[in-house]
């Protein structure tokens, strides 16, 4: 695998100044992908935690990576069945790097 599912200092930091550039819009993207989640019964241990593995989920893909394989990621660092795994990578993709979706 090309890249490694990790959710480093500077993924964190980019998710960060992101938020600092467009407060309000980074707010309510991430109000809204967390309501989805919690629309599917998707359980996360922070709403900050879902954000931050979603920009993760960003940051893998641009690395090249495919969606199935981010879907494959998800479930190995969350936990999540593949289903639920997939749905997140598709919320992810959709709120946070629509580049990147489906």
């Amino acid at each position: 695998m090309r890249g490694k599912f990790t959710f480093s200092v500077m993924v964190a930091g980019a998710a960060l100044a992101t938020g600092l550039a467009a407060p309000a819009y980074a707010e309510e993207t991430d109000d809204i992908f967390v309501s989805v989640l919690d629309g599917e019964g998707i359980s996360y241990p922070s709403a900050e935690d879902a954000v931050l593995v979603a920009n993760g989920v960003c940051a893998y893909m641009s690395e090249g990576n495919s969606l199935e394989d981010a879907v494959g990621e998800v479930m190995k660092e969350t936990g999540l069945e593949l289903e639920q795994s997939g749905f997140f990578v598709g919320a992810a993709a959709a709120s946070y790097c629509p580049e990147h979706a489906p």
